[in-house]
């Protein structure tokens, strides 16, 4: 009997194939009965949410992808609000360089650019990865931006070096991360 799996995070373990076709890693765990709730460019703060929003008992193992500390949560992005895959995105500063002639993406650049306080942003992330930690104390825990925390595995390296279309990744890397994970699920080292 399969497993069930939960999936949580930003747009490194959302499914993909909603917008684009082909396959990320997240769609060939196929020995679990997977629920994949990440969503792409999503802050922790929705991260967290989305874990609230499940009932975790119902789940043998669950994996949460964490994201950028850089992103701020948003209830409606100026840029990304009516893309399939994007709908749910928070505001990062990368996201609006390329929109500045959007006036809301204008403001939101501003912002970036003469207000955030990035020591602020970093200090609150870290608060919100404490609560899923303690939220799910068994998860595992990933993300694809650097990171220096011992219980989180950073697939940065992979990330840099194999880009592509599904997950961010090219096959290659897509394949690479599935056989980490799989080896983070059956209890082993990545």
């Amino acid at each position: 009997m399969k497993k069930n799996l939960l999936i949580a995070g930003d747009s490194f373990s959302s499914d993909w194939t909603k917008k684009y076709k082909g396959v990320g890693w997240v769609n060939l765990l196929d020995q679990f009965n997977v629920t994949n709730v990440s969503q792409a460019g999503v802050s922790e703060y929705k991260i967290y949410k989305q874990l609230e929003n499940q009932k975790l008992t119902k789940f043998d193992q669950i994996i949460v992808c964490h994201t950028s500390p850089y992103r701020i949560p948003v209830q409606k992005h100026p840029v990304h609000a009516n893309d399939i895959l994007h709908k749910d995105c928070d505001l990062i500063y990368n996201d609006l360089l390329d929109s500045k002639e959007n006036p809301l993406a204008k403001v939101a650049a501003d912002f970036f650019e003469n207000f955030f306080d990035l020591d602020y942003a970093v200090f609150v992330h870290q608060l919100i990865i404490d609560q899923i930690k303690i939220k799910v104390p068994t998860a595992i825990h990933i993300t694809f931006f650097e990171n220096e925390q011992d219980d989180i595995v950073s697939f940065y390296d992979i990330f840099f070096k194999y880009r592509g279309l599904m997950n961010h990744l090219n096959d290659e890397g897509n394949k690479i991360i599935l056989d980490k994970i799989n080896k983070l699920l059956n209890n082993g080292k990545n």
